[in-house]
């Protein structure tokens, strides 16, 4: 059985600002075939850069309907369609809107190729509700919680298969600091954390200063920071934090089995 990893394929914000792509995660599960969660529009070109398997990716998950989180999925469609010749179905799951979104993205960049598909797009929009252990296809389960950012804003735990268990994997997306961060990390055994600068005062974001005041409050074997600056990654080298990681680009990190 395989252990499971997490391939961070952009761990910036919207302004690439260093050079980061935006926020979309590669996850392999320790059970069943992998997913991503997000699709910014520089994920296509990290996936391939980083070595990932973008044939084999079978589920979406959508934390919020922003465009650095969503605007790669024409791309990944014509990935699907011409370089993978994809026939099996692929499910989306993403807040409510996410259909119309996603369709129509497609349809301002490659309308013509719309009716071309020979796999179906399966969407499943899920309410910005709390909500607990969503069936969300292959060896995983969905808790949800609303979080402090857009409407559209869903914290995610995947709740994925593993022996004897389940390994949670729990991502924030975009939010500012709400009663809901502390309950998404509550016994993850990863928390993926919006981080978007060291000092407070970004209006919808958390800061590095937030994060440190709160630290005793995350319940999660670990934190990686993503949405993140380099100055964020400096000072978080400067003055660590228990069990807290700032993500790069193409960073991989193993599981717990």
């Amino acid at each position: 059985m395989a252990q499971g990893s997490i391939t961070f394929l952009g761990t910036g914000t919207a302004f690439h600002t260093g050079g980061r792509g935006s926020q979309s995660l590669f996850v392999r599960p320790p059970e069943g075939s992998p997913l991503l969660v997000d699709v910014a529009p520089t994920a296509i070109a990290a996936a391939l850069r980083h070595g990932v398997d973008l044939a084999s990716v079978d589920r979406l998950f959508l934390t919020h309907l922003h465009g650095d989180h969503v605007a790669g999925w024409p791309f990944l469609f014509l990935h699907f369609l011409f370089v993978h010749a994809r026939s099996r179905p692929f499910d989306v799951y993403g807040p409510v809107g996410s259909r119309r979104t996603l369709e129509g993205l497609l349809e301002l960049c490659y309308a013509e190729l719309v009716d071309r598909a020979r796999f179906p797009v399966r969407y499943h929009e899920l309410p910005v509700i709390e909500a607990e252990a969503v069936p969300v296809g292959d060896a995983a389960r969905l808790d949800t919680l609303p979080m402090l950012h857009h409407a559209s804003s869903i914290g995610l735990r995947l709740r994925l298969a593993r022996a004897g268990g389940e390994c949670v994997v729990a991502v924030s997306g975009d939010t500012a600091w709400c009663p809901a961060v502390p309950r998404l990390a509550d016994g993850a055994d990863v928390l993926v954390l919006e981080c978007t600068s060291v000092g407070r005062g970004i209006e919808g974001h958390l800061s590095l200063e937030e994060i440190r005041s709160h630290a005793a409050e995350l319940g999660a074997r670990r934190v990686v920071l993503v949405h993140l600056t380099d100055d964020v990654a400096s000072d978080l080298a400067t003055d660590p934090l228990p069990r807290t990681l700032a993500a790069h680009d193409g960073l991989e990190i193993a599981l717990p089995e």
